[in-house]
């Protein structure tokens, strides 16, 4: 709607104006300091872990075009591909990846692979998968951008929810807003809807959502169903001064127009130090130290639900901590997995 329609409305009625509002982390939420007393998996720096999954021999993630495996403390490449890697799944023992512009393609143990589904839905942006039985679930971001940010600004709700069956991949949900996690529980599927800040569970791929959790502080992201208990990543922390843009379209379109993303006020999954980084003037940054009250760029968050949707609990990363950007989890020997994406490194929650 236009600004002018929105401002004139706000004038008639204070009840029909729309503000932006970003809810504090209570409750469940609350922060403390697990991820940063978790134990590193993979040596520092080395890797960029996006998704990670519990095998018959261990544990595997995904680090950008190839898909590796811990075992015993080593850890060795499985397969290599020409496209980055975007989700992972495992199904009858066979690792299921999501590479960009291929589609879904089984990893053997061996490395040996074999292509799954290359039908177009999946071919590219997809960001979560699922085992829904003999079939595969599929979230796939967005049919018109690639990248997170852009869909953020952008307002994009093209995302999807793909099932897939054998070799033929079927559309059931459509006008998606980001969809980044997708899971089976009880008979329901789990989706996350990452630019919705929801959480929704639907008795059918293609049936109405109910929601579990709304009006969350964080971009959830991925999820793991274990038992009566879902862990949700969070790779995004919401803040106000994107919300704020967000609701400006005159002021958002200036900033995608003269600024490079790579200095957009949008969140990140590592926050960096650039002296060019926005707001520095707003005593922000003073004496090049970043203030307690600065708006939050990245955070390190994983987060746990009950069956209702209620935050039970959660494990977090300082501000200034370098764990940030978890973008995938699983459960292992009874520990959280997390894949810090933004940190470089698997962390293992001692105390889950």
């Amino acid at each position: 709607m236009s600004p002018v329609l929105d401002t004139v409305k706000e004038w008639l009625n204070p009840n029909w104006g729309r503000a932006r509002t970003v809810p504090p982390m209570d409750t469940g939420l609350r922060p403390n300091l697990r991820l940063d007393s978790a134990a590193e998996l993979l040596p520092a720096g080395e890797y960029e872990p996006d998704d990670v999954v519990v095998t018959a021999a261990g544990l595997a993630f995904s680090s950008g075009n190839d898909v590796f495996a811990v075992r015993a403390d080593e850890v060795t490449r499985l397969v290599s591909f020409g496209g980055p890697v975007t989700a992972l799944t495992v199904r009858d023992d066979q690792i299921v990846a999501a590479v960009e512009g291929r589609g879904l393609v089984s990893v053997a143990q061996s490395g040996e692979t074999e292509d799954l589904c290359t039908d177009a839905p999946v071919a590219g942006c997809v960001t979560a998968l699922a085992t829904d039985g003999a079939a595969l679930l599929a979230t796939v971001g967005s049919t018109k951008v690639s990248e997170w940010s852009r869909a953020l600004v952008s307002g994009d709700r093209s995302g999807l929810l793909v099932r897939v069956d054998g070799a033929r991949a079927e559309v059931v949900a459509e006008r998606l807003a980001w969809p980044s996690g997708v899971g089976v529980a009880a008979g329901e599927v789990l989706l996350s809807l990452s630019l919705d800040h929801r959480i929704e569970a639907r008795s059918a791929p293609g049936g109405r959502g109910r929601v579990l959790s709304a009006n969350l502080p964080v971009y959830p992201g991925r999820v793991h169903v274990a038992g009566d208990d879902w862990w949700f990543a969070a790779p995004y922390i919401r803040n106000r001064v994107t919300e704020l843009l967000l609701d400006e379209p005159g002021l958002l379109a200036e900033m995608t127009e003269k600024i490079s993303p790579e200095e957009w006020f949008v969140p990140r999954l590592r926050a960096g130090d650039p002296f060019t980084d926005t707001m520095q003037m707003g005593q922000l940054r003073v004496l090049g130290v970043v203030k307690s009250w600065a708006p939050a760029r990245s955070c390190g968050l994983v987060f746990r639900t009950d069956s209702t949707g209620r935050v039970a609990e959660s494990a977090h990363a300082r501000v200034d901590s370098p764990r940030h950007g978890v973008t995938g989890l699983t459960v292992h020997n009874g520990h959280v997995i997390a894949a810090a994406r933004g940190g470089r490194n698997l962390l293992r929650l001692e105390d889950a």
